[in-house]
């Protein structure tokens, strides 16, 4: 299984093709999640459907999952610890060096802490 994280911007749908395209071609399936402080929310169920819908275009099996925490990266490589998962897929802004120390990337802390290999789309 490969989880994809998605935050429901259009860079985050480059990240879902790719990582159901990958699982289509490793016959494996995609865990999408999506991080949220508070479950329940209408943005998070569109970010987890359009994980569904572009999983199903491609022709991969597909599961959800709305999960808290209270940083990203961390729920992240929780979910991926729990599920087993072979690797992690992100996008990223590619901001630089510069632009993360004024912003701080999810994405390059799940780079920093993973135990696994994480694929990161531009």
């Amino acid at each position: 299984m490969i989880l994809v994280s998605t935050d429901g911007s259009e860079l985050s749908d480059k990240a879902i093709r790719s990582a159901a395209t990958l699982a289509k071609n490793l016959k494996t399936s995609i865990l999408g999640v999506t991080v949220v402080k508070t479950k329940g929310s209408d943005t998070a169920r569109e970010n987890l459907s359009r994980v569904s819908e572009l999983a199903e275009e491609v022709g991969v099996p597909c599961r959800t999952e709305e999960i808290t925490g209270s940083t990203i990266p961390d729920a992240i490589l929780n979910c991926a610890k729990e599920n087993d998962v072979r690797f992690v897929v992100m996008a990223s802004r590619g901001l630089g060096t510069l632009g993360s120390l004024f912003i701080g990337s999810a994405t390059q802390q799940v780079l920093a802490k993973a135990d696994r290999p994480v694929l990161v789309i531009r």
